[in-house]
């Protein structure tokens, strides 16, 4: 799903017509901005990043711009009026942080490369897309049924530890390469029981992980962990609490 952010076309251009228009210099030109979302992420079932957090708006992006040189310019305001020399340039668009993980933690980024023209007015499209990945957690009604109360920890490779209690619905945004999962479980018996840390790896950004918990056929000393279309038994251990 793509979703429109127009900044472009007079005093909402990044980089305005008006005033680029009068410009009679050959060495210098206009352009105008146009950013494309690209909201729609890779999952078992189709999902869109909406569908987990607010999308951020045109005025959320930072702009910048980078010429053949290296020089970098930032936009502050999106209704300046800027003119470019004639040259090759790059355009980033972004929004959050890789390095922010959590629930409601987006980051999406995007760049753009184009050439200025003596005395012409350039329109350019920025697609941008989720940079960081999406996991949640989910249960099985058997599970629920089976466990009165449970909580489960994500770990990020870069050590973020995001907490997932019973009552959480949310999906959380993750740097995208590897995550850890552990666990807490009470069943209908009162009995408290974990599971040995289980690590995915190789996380692609733009996707939507679930890791789904159920029982196991193999009986109460297992529980079984889908991790999108990945199943496997994992052997649940006793948590004596009075340690």
């Amino acid at each position: 799903m793509r979703q429109n952010i127009i900044i472009t076309l007079c005093t909402a251009a990044l980089f305005s017509a008006v005033g680029c228009s009068k410009v009679v210099d050959p060495a210098t030109g206009c352009v105008t901005f146009k950013l494309m979302n690209e909201t729609e992420v890779i999952d078992i079932t189709k999902s869109s990043v909406a569908d987990f957090t607010s999308l951020p708006t045109a005025e959320s992006f930072s702009i910048k711009v980078t010429d053949s040189q290296g020089n970098e310019t930032a936009v502050e305001d999106i209704s300046s009026s800027i003119s470019l020399v004639a040259g090759n340039y790059r355009a980033g668009a972004s929004f959050g942080s890789v390095s922010e993980e959590g629930f409601d933690k987006p980051c999406f980024s995007g760049y753009s490369d184009f050439t200025v023209s003596g005395g012409a007015t350039v329109p350019v499209t920025i697609n941008v897309k989720l940079a960081n990945c999406i996991v949640r957690i989910a249960t099985t009604e058997a599970f629920r049924n089976y466990f009165t109360d449970y909580d489960f920890t994500v770990t990020t490779g870069a050590g973020t530890a995001i907490a997932f209690p019973k009552s959480e619905t949310r999906a959380a945004f993750v740097d995208a390469y590897l995550i850890k999962v552990k666990g807490t479980l009470t069943n209908q018996a009162g009995k408290t029981q974990t599971f040995n840390e289980v690590e995915y790896k190789n996380l692609a950004a733009a996707s939507c992980y679930t890791v789904t918990f159920d029982v196991s056929n193999v009986g109460s000393t297992a529980i079984s962990i889908t991790f999108n279309d990945s199943v496997e038994d994992v052997a649940l251990l006793d948590v004596e609490l009075n340690d």
